[in-house]
């Protein structure tokens, strides 16, 4: 995959010195990244030291670092690239549940979560359950695609494996998540009917 090197203004300004820009690159960053690191690793102490010394990192070299069309992915890239070196994670590895995604699902309005609430607790569950089943590296594609907003070419890269095995990854993920929640659906909608 081939990026140009667009102009990035806040990059560009924490390359030269700006530590208000160094500041506000980590405090735009910052969360997602330790999200993202606890998928590859569920090490709390591990992922934070390793956002620290890749901050380190970037601010001692920051003239030495060349221009990029994507400071996001630049740094997902350089931080999962940091855990595998400092932490030989093996392909089988478990990752942490996606518990503190829980309020990505939750709907805005109290109204809206008191009339779906058990029903929706009901689907993040099955979300969730779904999702832990995953082998390692769908489960890492399926939560940058869609926790993070990565393409696949960017997943590709973050991932360091080809454009198509990034989407092979991403669609044997969604076929497995499609096949188990249905199923989840039907068993739900067999129990109500007795309830009922």
């Amino acid at each position: 995959m081939e990026q140009s090197a667009q102009h990035h203004p806040l990059w560009d300004a924490f390359k030269e010195g700006n530590k208000s820009a160094f500041s506000a690159i980590y405090q735009k960053y910052g969360g997602a990244l330790t999200n993202y690191g606890l998928r590859i690793l569920p090490d709390t102490a591990l992922i934070e030291d390793s956002i620290q010394d890749l901050f380190v990192d970037l601010w001692n070299r920051r003239q030495h670092l060349s221009r990029t069309s994507s400071v996001k992915l630049y740094l997902f890239k350089a931080l999962r690239h940091r855990i595998l070196k400092n932490k030989r994670v093996s392909h089988s590895a478990e990752m942490e549940p996606l518990d503190h995604h829980t309020s990505l699902f939750k709907e805005s309005s109290y109204e809206e979560n008191c009339i779906k609430g058990q029903m929706h607790s009901e689907q993040i569950r099955n979300l969730h359950e779904s999702l832990s089943k995953l082998p390692v590296r769908q489960r890492e594609a399926i939560n940058l695609r869609y926790f993070h907003q990565f393409s696949n070419e960017e997943i590709a890269a973050i991932m360091e494996i080809t454009y198509p095995s990034a989407c092979k990854l991403i669609y044997a993920g969604l076929k497995t998540l499609t096949a188990t929640l249905k199923l989840a659906v039907m068993q739900l909608i067999f129990v109500c009917s007795f309830v009922a």
